[in-house]
């Protein structure tokens, strides 16, 4: 970033200068205007990208916690995605291939070469290091079952940092390309636009991103009671938790798998059960990322950086609230929350109803056109790649991640509503449990009592009595909650 802003000036006052020149030569300062241009999105655009995936790859190589560790790899690899379409683009629109054809018709002898090397470099990065599922799986905050598979799909770093590497490659080529052009306009810009220049910029402005840092922050954040939540041990205790809660779901599928092959029908509490397990990994699933994330925060070692993982954590909790409760009618009618509630609608308890007067003022404050300048490094035609670090100007940093806080706090609140409503069902359970026992009781007491009564044989009562003893026994031991697992 020092670099760049070393840089900036210099283009700055190129820019002038060519909007400088006179009327009479128009189609001449259009023309570079339009090559100055491209050449300034793909020189920020680069140098942006860069940034982004250094700060995730020095994350990534300071952690030794395998879900940490996934989800700075997650973060890599939506760089790399954003950054292969910010420069190829959906059609051959991207910003590269918007500034090939100028390079072709300028014929510089130096340049030239530099056309074929960049396609080949950048259909390596596009083709080897990106992984597009996963991207989706990360910007989006896939369903619960399917972003566990995408995250234990994460296996090696060595091909992210290889990924990284590939950026830094093609990143010399654009810078290289960028000067060439930036020189060979200096030169074509006529000797008469020299004049005036200087004395009409009085002040070129440098990169300035607004030093939004408040010495106060670290101490408010760090005073917050909720920080310990944020610790390597709990990081570590939600994740293992994850892996437990996906063999709960593979238990609760087994038996509806068991159920269709017998012709049987589960009670509606197996589909409550497995719906809470979703629930679960899902709130879990937010606080793992909102950890890593406000790690990676109060890691950063400078507020350009800070500002990036602030940006993350929007990002999070958007997509994230969009799959557990959702922020319109379309998206709460598929969230897990509703789902939850379609099965088990606890009518006697408040909780449920403060729990999701909270995640409706959570969702309501969440902005999906913002969420997008976080993500997108362009959108179609629109390129976000300055427009998001200008929009961090405006961003209130004790606020956003007072926010993330809440979010995690209230995670924890939704995580113990899970367990009452676990005990409340299981305690449902038992009672028809025991209700069910003393029913077979009964019925196999008036089967008793008729072998009894009957003009068997002594030996045949007494042969089929033990029978129904033993049958009575094993169906007990079916229906027994309390046995051991």
């Amino acid at each position: 970033m020092v670099e760049l802003e070393e840089i900036l000036p210099a283009m700055v006052e190129l820019s002038h200068r060519l909007s400088a020149i006179d009327e009479s030569d128009i189609a001449k300062r259009e023309t570079l205007l339009a090559l100055f241009n491209k050449t300034h999105d793909l020189l920020m655009g680069s140098y942006f990208i860069l940034h982004e995936l250094m700060s995730s790859l020095r994350l990534l190589l300071d952690t030794t916690i395998p879900y940490e560790k996934r989800y700075h790899i997650q973060s890599i690899n939506l760089s790399l995605c954003e950054a292969y379409n910010y420069f190829s683009g959906n059609k051959n629109d991207g910003v590269w291939n918007l500034l090939k054809p100028m390079i072709v018709v300028l014929d510089d002898p130096k340049l030239n070469p530099f056309v074929e090397i960049v396609d080949r470099e950048l259909a390596k990065l596009g083709t080897e290091y990106c992984d597009k599922q996963m991207r989706h799986s990360t910007a989006h905050f896939d369903k619960p079952i399917e972003r566990y598979k995408s995250i234990c799909s994460i296996t090696e770093e060595d091909k992210y940092c290889g990924g990284t590497s590939q950026f830094l490659l093609n990143h010399f080529y654009f810078s290289s390309i960028s000067m060439m052009i930036f020189s060979i306009i200096n030169q074509t810009i006529p000797k008469k636009t020299m004049q005036g220049v200087k004395e009409e910029i009085s002040e070129i402005p440098a990169f300035d991103i607004k030093d939004f840092v408040e010495k106060s922050v670290a101490k408010k954040i760090a005073s917050d009671e909720r920080m310990d939540k944020i610790s390597d041990q709990s990081l570590t205790a939600v994740s293992n938790f994850i892996d437990s809660l996906y063999n709960d779901h593979l238990k609760c599928e087994g038996l509806k798998e068991y159920a269709v092959t017998h012709n049987t029908e589960l009670p509606i509490t197996v589909s409550a059960i497995n719906q809470l397990i979703l629930l679960r990994m899902m709130v879990s699933f937010i606080r793992c990322d909102l950890t890593c994330a406000i790690r990676a925060y109060m890691n950063s070692e400078s507020s350009i950086e800070r500002s990036l993982h602030l940006r993350k954590i929007y990002l999070i909790e958007v997509s994230a609230l969009t799959h557990l409760y959702g922020y319109n009618s379309k998206k709460k009618s598929e969230s897990v929350w509703s789902q939850l509630m379609v099965l088990y609608n606890d009518n006697s308890v408040n909780e449920s109803e403060l729990l999701q007067e909270k995640l409706e003022e959570q969702t309501n404050q969440l902005d999906c056109v913002r969420r997008n300048l976080h993500t997108h490094f362009r959108e179609g035609d629109e390129l976000n790649i300055v427009k998001r670090y200008e929009a961090y100007k405006e961003l209130n940093q004790v606020a956003e991640l007072k926010r993330s806080i809440d979010l995690l706090h209230l995670c924890e609140r939704i995580e113990d509503y899970t367990m009452s409503v676990l005990s409340r069902i299981d305690k449902n359970q038992r009672q028809k449990s025991i209700e069910q026992q003393d029913y077979m009781h009964t019925m196999f007491e008036s089967m008793r009592t008729i072998i009894k009564n009957s003009k068997s044989s002594e030996e045949i009562k007494t042969n089929t009595i033990a029978k129904l003893n033993e049958m009575e026994k094993k169906l007990t031991h079916l229906f027994d909650l309390n046995k051991p697992c």
